[in-house]
């Protein structure tokens, strides 16, 4: 296959490239004498299953995060679209849900299906473009890498956009070589429309093609047909979506635009959510192998393999950085860039300094053994003295230096919002509890809720209270298969947990000051009030 070159940036990548070489073996084009167990099949495979094991063991002891349940309410109501995003989360909840029943394997078993399927995606397209040591190597990044671990761990709508990228990346990669075959590129289209039913972001892709034809001058013809023939595939995958935005107000896409795009403050460029981004980018996947996707990224542009993977890790890094000079960007959010950037990582191993090599999989495997003893500790029973939410932190040592009484303050309140934090995986249960306890004795009609969060919680450990919950902020963008109309001149409890909801007053005639209800072992108690004479009308909180 004949090789573009691209244009470089001869001076800036020779200084990179120096930056992560030294003097030891292996320096680029001088092998490794000795196979490591990266490049072992046998590891590739034991690996696997190792950590499959571990992640069925721990979701089925772990409990559900808010946004966890929130998908579990959403697959209790199939949809072709919900409000923030497509709808293949919930559709795979669903069809888990009449295998395992209702539980908490029912909504993690397919993002577990996830991390699997995106490591042997990974390992096919490295195989396929670096050879078989590459293809394990690429595999094993991407089976220990924190943040794909842990998406592969919790179900939300990352979890199957990471395999959908890997192997719509994959096609397109056998349908890019001279003399494929289109199904290729019908193949990547599908792999591609999979990943639009799950999330929004998998338009990206379709940027990464657009350069990929900007920097292939020589065959644009070729490749515009077989980028069209794989966007004509990904739109039919894509008109359920499209079919539920027409029909409810375009609310999705707006939410989403509004969502990333929206300028939260006054400047033109915000410089600490632009810093934010940068650290994302180098920890998410342990620090060296972040910097090692960058220099390999920057570095290998000749190379037409190298060139591709790029092309994919720079669209979706670039797009993000211009989100995080207007808005917050969330960690995840940019994670599909490292898809790519680590199995540009496995081919350009071998041009890392050995002492760089060892550091980066020192890093790596220490970050794994951190996140197993977090998430151990996480599943803990709760009445076990090593669960997270019983310890406690003595800052009077550091009060007893001179000058320190701020610095225990601020230690003190780090770990009260930690605590706080770990009561999202922990507090839900008892939350329900509680609520389904006030909500019998109050004689309500209907349960009024502050937060998305909340129905979730209330939806997956009280199901008895499913069909009662209505929650009138956005409720009818969220949850429109609910009918608040019928509850007209009802009684409600109304709820708010772990925050506080907007003013409910103006639905009902009546309502009582709010009350505080302690829930055990949670430091943040559930607020509830009684709400009488529900006004649907007054309902007005709108996108």
């Amino acid at each position: 296959m004949k090789l573009h070159r691209a244009p470089t940036l001869n001076g800036f990548q020779d200084f990179v490239t120096h930056l992560f070489q030294n003097a030891t073996p292996g320096g680029r084009h001088s092998p490794s004498a000795q196979r490591s167990w990266l490049e072992s099949s046998g590891w590739f495979w034991a690996i696997l299953l190792v950590v499959t094991l571990w992640k069925s063991l721990a979701g089925m002891k772990l409990g559900l995060i808010f946004d966890e349940c929130y998908y579990w309410e959403w697959s209790l109501h199939p949809q072709s679209c919900y409000f923030d995003h497509p709808p293949l989360t919930a559709w795979l909840i669903a069809s888990a849900h009449r295998v395992f029943g209702h539980g908490i394997l029912a909504v993690r078993f397919w993002a577990i299906v996830s991390g699997i399927l995106l490591a042997l995606g990974g390992r096919l397209l490295a195989t396929d473009m670096f050879g078989t040591n590459a293809g394990n190597r690429a595999g094993i990044f991407l089976l220990l890498a924190p943040i794909f671990a842990g998406n592969a761990l919790l179900m939300t709508p990352d979890s199957f956009l990471m395999p959908a990228w890997a192997f719509a990346v994959f096609f397109a990669w056998k349908g890019y070589k001279a003399g494929s075959s289109p199904g290729w590129w019908v193949a990547s289209g599908a792999a591609a429309g999979i990943g639009l039913l799950d999330k929004y972001t998998m338009i990206l892709f379709y940027g990464g093609l657009a350069f990929l034809w900007l920097f292939t001058p020589g065959r644009r013809g070729p490749l515009f047909r077989g980028i069209t023939m794989a966007a004509v595939v990904s739109f039919l995958f894509f008109l359920p979506v499209l079919r539920w935005n027409q029909t409810h107000d375009w609310s999705s896409f707006e939410h989403q635009i509004h969502h990333g795009f929206r300028n939260e403050h006054e400047s033109l460029i915000n410089f600490e959510n632009l810093a934010n981004y940068a650290a994302f980018l180098i920890i998410l996947v342990s620090p060296l192998l972040g910097l090692f996707c960058f220099r390999s990224a920057i570095t290998r542009l000749e190379d037409e393999r190298f060139r591709f993977l790029a092309l994919f890790y720079w669209t979706v890094v670039l797009f993000f950085g211009f989100s995080a000079a207007k808005a917050h960007v969330e960690a995840n959010w940019p994670m599909v860039a490292f898809v790519t950037g680590l199995i540009l990582v496995a081919g350009d191993w071998e041009s890392y300094g050995r002492a760089w090599r060892a550091s980066a999989l020192t890093l790596l495997l220490v970050a794994d053994f951190g996140a197993l003893i977090g998430v151990t500790a996480l599943a803990l029973p709760k009445d076990s003295p090593l669960a997270i939410r019983n310890l406690t932190l003595n800052t009077g040592w550091i009060r007893g230096f001179p000058g320190a009484e701020k610095l225990a303050t601020a230690a003190q309140q780090g770990f009260n919002d930690f605590q706080g934090r770990i009561e999202e995986f922990q507090g839900p249960p008892e939350v329900a509890d509680a609520i389904a306890v006030q909500f019998k004795k109050s004689g309500a009609a209907f349960l009024c809720l502050s937060s998305y969060q909340l129905a979730g919680i209330v939806a997956f450990y009280t199901p008895e209270l499913e069909s009662r919950l209505w929650l009138p902020y956005l409720g009818r963008y969220r949850f429109p298969w609910i009918n608040d109309r019928i509850w007209t001149g009802e009684t409600a409890l109304t709820a708010e947990w772990p925050h506080s909801g907007p003013d409910y007053s103006i639905l009902f005639g009546t309502l009582t000051p709010p009350r505080a209800l302690p829930v055990d072992g949670l430091r943040r108690p559930v607020f509830i009030s009684l709400g009488k004479q529900y006004n649907p009308e007054q309902v007005r909180f709108k996108p």
